[in-house]
């Protein structure tokens, strides 16, 4: 995967983010629409969908090509 390639993330997957003083976590009500941003371990990516969120790998999936 590489920068800005669109994926998707089903509903039930844990997404967190480090804080100054911890962490805040979140699980997806929903499947969620986000941008790739990097790859921060071999099982973790850093994407974008309304804000930075890591999420491990096998919950993430590339969106298929329009054109």
């Amino acid at each position: 995967m590489e920068l800005g390639d669109l994926v998707y993330i089903p509903q039930g997957v844990e997404m967190w983010r480090p804080l100054d003083n911890g962490m805040k976590m979140i699980i997806t009500d929903k499947p969620v629409t986000g941008v790739f941003i990097k790859h921060d371990t071999t099982y973790i990516y850093q994407v974008y969908t309304d804000g930075e969120w890591q999420v491990q790998k096998k919950h993430v999936y590339p969106m298929e090509r329009a054109c």
